[in-house]
């Protein structure tokens, strides 16, 4: 297999089943129930990145509130604000609706009428990258650009240029994406170099987190289920599960 530069996941345990490190360069999609650990993935993917391999990071939400993120984030003991300020960190809020005066308005900043909104969303992340020179991206969630269109044709052609502009750029992505349903597979896991899925599923009288990685093209990985441990650290891999 041909030598390729490795992006460190910052996330104990991960890096050992992935042969050391993502592509870097690629666009991985990380995909979970509600609760499985997405966001937290995403936030300590740039966390660690900028903190501690000089890799700025861009963190595009769709879905939460940007104070309220980094607020979330002080109790693993990570200080965004700190890193904002140094420019290796930046959090837009990319939010298609917002509530203003107890009243949802669209967000024409980002959205003015077209029909398909990838494009705004794709010039917005490509001009963050520049003002920070950014290696790393989290979106969370490509889920939310999804569900607003019934036009798969759409979906798909919309997620392929998103891929392939960020992938052009060399940064490393990741696209958090929301399980609507086990037995159906998201448009976005075809046209992205990985994906890796996350489940929280119960387990007799408790709830159990674990990791898989689906699919990574070009680097030799363990395709075993692995417990994971979320702690007030963030998250971490543990050793593979053999048993069901």
């Amino acid at each position: 297999m041909s030598i390729y530069a490795k992006v460190k996941t910052g996330i104990p345990g991960l890096d050992s089943i992935v042969s050391g490190g993502l592509k870097q360069g690629r666009s991985i999609v990380v995909s979970g129930s509600p609760g499985s650990g997405k966001t937290t993935f995403g936030l300590q993917f740039l966390h660690v990145g900028a903190k501690d391999f000089d890799e700025p990071g861009v963190f595009i939400t769709l879905a939460q509130n940007v104070e309220d993120i980094k607020n979330d984030c002080k109790s693993y003991g990570w200080d965004f604000n700190n890193l904002i300020s140094k420019d290796k960190i930046l959090m837009i809020d990319a939010r298609p609706f917002k509530l203003n005066d107890q009243s949802i308005g669209k967000d024409d900043s980002l959205y003015r009428g077209e029909q398909i909104p990838f494009e705004h969303l794709t010039k917005l992340i490509l001009n963050s990258i520049k003002r920070i020179d950014a290696k790393r991206i989290v979106i969370d969630s490509i889920t939310v650009l999804e569900m607003q269109y019934s036009d798969a044709f759409y979906i798909r052609q919309g997620l392929q240029g998103l891929v392939q502009a960020l992938e052009n750029y060399g940064v490393t992505s990741i696209l958090l994406s929301e399980v609507i349903s086990e037995n159906q597979i998201s448009p976005e896991w075809f046209v992205s170099s990985g994906v890796i899925q996350l489940r929280h599923t119960r387990k007799q009288d408790t709830m159990e987190r674990s990791i898989q990685v689906i699919k990574l093209r070009g680097v030799r990985h363990s395709d075993q289920i692995h417990l994971v441990e979320l702690n007030d650290e963030g998250l971490r891999v543990m050793h593979p599960r053999f048993a069901p």
